[in-house]
């Protein structure tokens, strides 16, 4: 009996030992109660249980804030169900210890050194000292944002919808978008799965959103930097460089799906559209593809060449500390700025007058190469279990690292067409999005057994050639 509870509590130690398995843990828990609850057979328009997959993907898909579904949300859940996934996307967007440490705070309970540390992981903040600040600033902020995004689309909503109607899908995707989510209640209006494909013609929906997107996209930290910035006149590194790479990106994209797509006559396609919707329609594809989810044009069928940018654009995906999820740009701006550093000859890695440090720029590759390997490995493994579909040609290869790409990225668009993929393909597709919320760095670092150690031994430099 003594061993058991010497390895019981052994156990126990271990999962709370760092902040990184905390965080693991306390998103597999609310997978847990989300799954649980939508197989209740209330949470099914059918009044039939959705079954353990279809629950367990929708969970996973809401708390990674993703938007890949196998089930269109507005037809086949009742309104306890939508109430349940709107709630998992909102803890999904502001992650579990996030939240918790807020209502600790509100309750003016004692908020002790261990959660603040495991809160400040989550929330990307620098420094577990202005965590409170942080919390109380990150909880306004979505309030905001969300309230303001919500009265902007009730306004386009209701007209279209009538009151009830009007301001639940206002409601909703105002949640939904800033989150990075992706979900939508247009399934029993515009057609299941049509996302925003029918609004093209409806400006302030399509910029509304995208603006809700690039708001929880850029990050919390950002933010408060942002609201601090006409008292301080300073924005820190991290801000500046998540602002700099969010507006390349974003330009970036939009003027290459303007070349790219403005020919393309495929159904629901950019080149279909009337010549002055066409620039905003590829305005909020390069902003979706950053972990978003909504699509506004049909996503089977991009050109080829779109579909390799869209990949890379997912797979950046957002801001570190934000809702989304992606390597995150400021990973890619380091080791980019580490490649131009090498090219110049110079002995370290500078960014805008920084020194980048090596343990930085380990963890940068560290978490570049883990999600390169899941999200290839994830689209191999698609291969196989696909494999009738790709001989029908009902999609090709690329199809499949997309639908990799939005799973690992927390996208949610698909070329794939995610429900008439196989179950075991569906299956597949659970781990990669948890991995893509939690980080793969982070989600590596919850499973090592023993904390880092300093090196005792001095070992000589090795001599290898690369390149």
């Amino acid at each position: 009996m003594l061993v058991k509870k010497s390895k019981l509590s052994f156990f126990i130690k271990w999962l709370f030992a760092k902040p990184a398995r905390t965080i693991v843990l306390s998103f597999l828990f609310v997978d847990l109660i989300g799954t649980i609850l939508l197989m209740l057979p209330a949470a099914s328009q059918t009044g039939r249980s959705i079954g353990l997959l279809d629950a367990l993907f929708t969970t996973v898909s809401c708390t990674c804030v993703t938007g890949l579904v196998v089930l269109d949300t507005a037809t086949s859940f009742t309104v306890f169900g939508k109430c349940v996934i709107i709630a998992l996307i909102q803890i999904g967007g502001l992650g579990l210890v996030t939240i918790t440490t807020f209502f600790i705070n509100l309750a003016r309970k004692k908020v002790g050194l261990r959660t603040r540390v495991v809160a400040a992981d989550a929330s990307g903040s620098f420094s577990y000292l202005e965590l409170p600040q942080l919390i109380k600033s990150i909880m306004l902020t979505t309030l905001v944002i969300e309230f303001t995004g919500f009265v902007i689309l009730a306004t386009q909503f209701v007209p279209l919808f009538g009151w009830k109607s009007g301001l639940a899908c206002a409601a909703f995707q105002a949640v939904s978008a800033f989150c990075n989510a992706g979900f939508d209640l247009m399934g029993d209006k515009t057609g299941q799965y049509s996302s925003l494909t029918a609004f093209n013609g409806y400006p302030v929906i399509i910029i509304a959103t995208a603006c809700l997107i690039i708001c929880g996209g850029l990050g919390f930290t950002v933010w408060r930097d942002i609201v601090e910035w006409r008292k301080t006149r300073k924005l820190r590194l991290h801000s500046k460089i998540a602002i700099l790479m969010t507006s390349i990106l974003i330009v970036g994209g939009t003027l290459f799906f303007i070349v790219s797509e403005w020919s393309n006559t495929g159904s629901q396609a950019l080149g279909t559209l009337p010549v002055w919707q066409r620039p905003i329609a590829a305005f909020f594809q390069s902003v979706t593809l950053r972990t978003a989810g909504f699509n506004s044009v049909n996503q089977s069928n991009l050109f080829a060449e779109s579909k390799v940018i869209s990949v890379i654009l997912m797979f950046i995906g957002a801001g570190s500390g934000s809702t989304g999820g992606g390597i995150k740009i400021s990973t890619f701006a380091i080791l980019m700025y580490a490649i131009v550093s090498d090219i110049h000859g110079r002995g370290v890695v500078t960014m805008k007058n920084y020194r980048i440090p090596n343990s930085l720029l380990r963890r940068a590759i560290t978490i570049f190469f883990l999600g390169l390997a899941i999200m290839l490995g994830l689209s191999l493994a698609l291969s196989f279990a696909e494999h009738e579909a790709l001989l029908a040609d009902r999609f090709r290869y690329l199809d499949l690292l997309f639908e990799a790409a939005s799973a690992f990225g927390t996208v949610g668009v698909t070329s794939a067409n995610t429900p008439m993929l196989t179950q075991l393909g569906q299956w597949m597709i659970i781990p990669a999005m948890f991995l893509g919320r939690v980080g793969p760095a982070t989600f590596a670092i919850s499973l090592a057994m023993q904390d880092e150690k300093e090196q005792a031994n001095v070992y000589p430099d090795a001599k290898v050639q690369i390149g």
